[in-house]
């Protein structure tokens, strides 16, 4: 699987494709939406599968003496490499954040850990509808990007709507305050725990889709 993952690297990822990084800078822009950031790895994983397709990755890499699962493991490891590096990108760039507009967001949540968890939840839901969705076939990725997409907007609509209209959550989740600065590292860890939980079976399920695929 490593082998192939190289192979993704190498062959069908185009180097501007990492400048997608920077965009998880966009915490720094003050009162901005800070998920469009994140939200930005969709148009990346778009573009990796379309230079994928291009070369005909999946229908040559199935003709390699390897496994169906390590195809598309490797195709996940990718789609999470991109997610997890823009996030954390985020996370490291949130203290300065934090000093440009110390008094909160005006568009939004605020540049604080409840902001990436629940960014690592809207990923959990796009990964899980689209790898297997696109792995149904391993090279129609339209259909399940739009399928990934709107999973990904209705959980931080959901999110975003929630600390909005309860006061009380609002006072606990948004906000850099030191006295509850626990519970939004605890909506971070869920996070986490969410975002492998769900990509690990959704690869699974992507798995069991691509076994039936004849190419």
């Amino acid at each position: 699987m490593i082998k192939l993952f190289k192979k993704e690297l190498a062959l069908n990822i185009p180097i501007p494709l990492y400048l997608f990084w920077v965009l998880g800078a966009m915490i720094l822009i003050p009162n901005y939406p800070v998920i469009v950031g994140v939200g930005y790895t969709i148009m990346q994983i778009f573009v990796y599968l379309q230079t994928s397709s291009s070369y005909l990755s999946q229908e040559f890499s199935s003709t390699l003496p390897v496994k169906r699962s390590d195809i598309v493991s490797s195709n996940t490891l990718v789609i999470a490499m991109f997610q997890v590096v823009n996030v954390a990108i985020s996370l490291l760039l949130m203290p300065v954040a934090q000093l440009l507009y110390p008094s909160g967001n005006l568009a939004g949540m605020d540049a604080n850990f409840t902001f990436i968890g629940v960014a690592l939840i809207c990923l959990a839901g796009f990964n899980s509808l689209f790898i297997p969705n696109y792995f149904k076939t391993g090279y129609k990725f339209g259909k399940p990007v739009v399928l990934g997409l709107v999973a990904f907007v209705v959980i931080y609509g959901v999110c975003e709507t929630l600390l909005q209209v309860s006061p009380t959550l609002k006072s606990i989740f948004e906000g850099y305050q030191s006295t509850t600065i626990v519970w939004r590292i605890v909506i971070m860890v869920v996070g986490i725990a969410i975002y492998v939980v769900a990509t690990i079976f959704a690869n699974k399920r992507a798995v069991k889709n691509f076994e039936k695929v004849n190419l």
